[in-house]
C-alpha cells in the first residue's frame, strides 16, 4: 500500500522529528521528565510549536520504555502519600488504580481526621479537614481544593515523570 503525502506534510513530520531529537538529547543530559523550564526553553508552553503536552507525554513514554512502569509501580506501592499544598496538610492512600494504555484511573482515601487546613478567609485558625469539609458555608470549597492539591501532586509525580495521564475517580474520606 502506498501513502501519498504533500511536501507540506513532509516538512511538518521533519519538524516534529527534529523537536523529538532535541527533546531526547535534553533528557539524555538533564534526565527524563516534563517541567516548566524545559517547556519554556523549547517554546512548548506558548503554543508556537506543533508540540503539545500529549505529544511530549508520548515521547517521554517512548524515551523511558519499560522504566515508566517501574516508576509507577514504585509510586503506587507507597502506603501513604503526603500533601503539603498551600494551607492544606494531609495524607491519602491509594485504594485502587487501573491502567488503560497510557492513562490510569485512581481511587483514593484522604485522611481528613489527621489532615488540617488553615482557613485564611475566616480568622487564620487551623481546622481538621473533617470539620472544614462539613462546614455548610465553605465545605464544598475545601473539598474542591483538596481535589486540586491531589491533581497537582499526580501531575508532578506521575504525568511529568512517566508520560502517563490520569483520571481521578471518586475521592473517599476516612471520616465518612
Amino acid at each position: 500500500m502506498r501513502i501519498r503525502i504533500t511536501e507540506d506534510q513532509l516538512d511538518k513530520i521533519k519538524e516534529l522529528e527534529s523537536y523529538k531529537k532535541a527533546v531526547f538529547r535534553y533528557w539524555d543530559k538533564f534526565g527524563p521528565g516534563i517541567n516548566k523550564t524545559m517547556t519554556a526553553m523549547f517554546g512548548f508552553d506558548n503554543r508556537t510549536t506543533p508540540v503539545g503536552i500529549l505529544r511530549l507525554q508520548s515521547w517521554l513514554r517512548e524515551y523511558l520504555g519499560e522504566d515508566s512502569s517501574g516508576i509507577m509501580e514504585k509510586f503506587f506501592s507507597k502506603p501513604e502519600h503526603k500533601i503539603d499544598c498551600g494551607a492544606y496538610d494531609f495524607t491519602f492512600m491509594i485504594n485502587n488504580y487501573y491502567i488503560d494504555r497510557h492513562q490510569f484511573e485512581i481511587f483514593l482515601t484522604v485522611d481528613d481526621i489527621r489532615g488540617t487546613v488553615m482557613l485564611l478567609a475566616t480568622d487564620g485558625t487551623i481546622y481538621k479537614l473533617k470539620d472544614a469539609r462539613n462546614n455548610e458555608d465553605y465545605g464544598w470549597e475545601v473539598e474542591n481544593e483538596i481535589s486540586l492539591c491531589i491533581y497537582e501532586y499526580f501531575v508532578e509525580q506521575i504525568e511529568n515523570t512517566t508520560g502517563f495521564s490520569f483520571v481521578m475517580g471518586r475521592i473517599n474520606y476516612k471520616s465518612d
